[in-house]
């Protein structure tokens, strides 16, 4: 506006618009062809209108910053928003792979927890997806049984089938002295039977006892080994015992003796043997495994993982593949039988399939394991 006004007052004075003359060619400043005295009159109008130009000049230097910031804190906010979004979507991936990485370490706990308990059918189904398993605490387990017991001696055993020979068994007996006396001279006999005979010393009869090899001292115990001959396993033997020894007192000796029964059920003639899925399916179809056999019952324990680890370890069989609530299972026999189960549980009930090579051991095995487990 103040270059518009010097214009006009240059108009005003001359009538016309000033021209600069050329020369040369090129335009001449305006400065050039004015007088001395137009020189002050410019000079003294700018000076006059300095303040006013000044002003107005401050008022455009100031609203062009106010303007530059204020596109400035929009661009800001644009940028913080995506700063934002960017910072959620990074922290959500990151949750996201580190959910993945602990699911896979979860599944790789889960498959290799426990060999031959765990199988890769678990390995289908994602953590994510399936239920949280809740640990089940199994119940202290022992194979040893009460075989006798009186108020001076009590005898504890336990039968395991032979690894190496087919026609014996091992009977594991725990002598526990209850006095506060000296026990000697323990004696163990056996009445044998044509299936099963205890192994005596060379040059003994049938009718011997066998010295155990140890004293008792009060309140101590010790564990003695006897080894049996037996020719037919599908069936359980029983056969009657006397124990017989000496308590040694200050004031004297007795002679005492303790009679007992000694149980073999067909689960201690079993030698739980590890068998990959392939060959226990391989081993089904095969068409070896005529004898079938099933029985059902209502176990005292709710929980399926108690009831399975029972199975295996009082019956001596081990676990094939396990899905959920049912499991495969097998056991071989010390002569060579093969016996397949398929443990269900369905609601509270136990069903249990079977089949093996000979249906009398098979159906005498099922029966022990309802036993126990009612």
């Amino acid at each position: 506006e103040a270059s518009g006004s010097a214009s006009n007052l240059l108009m005003e004075d001359d009538g016309s618009p000033e021209h600069a003359p050329i020369a040369n060619g090129l335009p001449q400043s305006p400065e050039q062809g004015k007088t001395e005295q137009e020189k002050d009159n410019d000079l003294d109008f700018w000076m006059n209108n300095d303040s006013t130009s000044a002003a107005k000049s401050t008022e455009v230097e100031i609203k062009t910053p106010e303007v530059n910031v204020e596109y400035a804190n929009v661009s800001s906010e644009e940028d913080s928003q995506k700063e934002k979004k960017t910072k959620k979507k990074k922290e959500k991936k990151a949750k996201k792979e580190k959910k993945s990485k602990k699911d896979k370490k979860l599944l790789r706990a889960d498959y290799e927890e426990a060999e031959g308990i765990t199988t890769p059918s678990k390995e289908q189904v994602p953590p994510s997806q399936a239920e949280t398993p809740v640990a089940v605490q199994l119940p202290p387990m022992s194979s040893y049984v009460t075989l006798g017991e009186n108020n001076s001696i009590k005898m504890t055993c336990d039968i395991r089938a032979s690894h190496q020979r087919g026609d014996q068994v091992i009977v594991s007996v725990v002598f526990s002295n209850l006095t506060d006396h000296t026990i000697k001279d323990l004696e163990f006999n056996v009445m044998d039977t044509m299936n099963l005979k205890l192994i005596r010393s060379m040059g003994s009869s049938h009718h011997d006892a066998i010295k155990v090899p140890f004293i008792l001292l009060p309140s101590a115990q010790n564990e003695g080994q006897f080894a049996f001959n037996i020719q037919e396993i599908k069936v359980p033997q029983k056969l009657k015992g006397t124990l017989t020894y000496i308590v040694k007192m200050d004031e004297g000796s007795t002679h005492e003796k303790i009679d007992f029964k000694l149980t073999f059920p067909c689960s201690s003639f079993l030698v739980a043997t590890p068998c990959k899925g392939s060959n226990f399916t391989s081993l089904l179809e095969s068409g070896d495994l005529t004898e079938k056999s099933s029985i059902q019952f209502t176990p005292q324990d709710s929980e399926f993982p108690v009831v399975l680890a029972k199975v295996c370890f009082y019956h001596h069989f081990r676990v094939v593949e396990q899905v959920e609530k049912s499991a495969s299972v097998y056991s071989k026999s010390m002569q060579g039988h093969h016996i397949c189960l398929l443990v269900k549980m369905v609601n509270d009930s136990i069903k249990i399939d079977g089949k093996s090579t000979d249906g009398s051991l098979l159906s005498n095995v099922l029966d022990e394991i309802k036993t126990m487990l009612v």
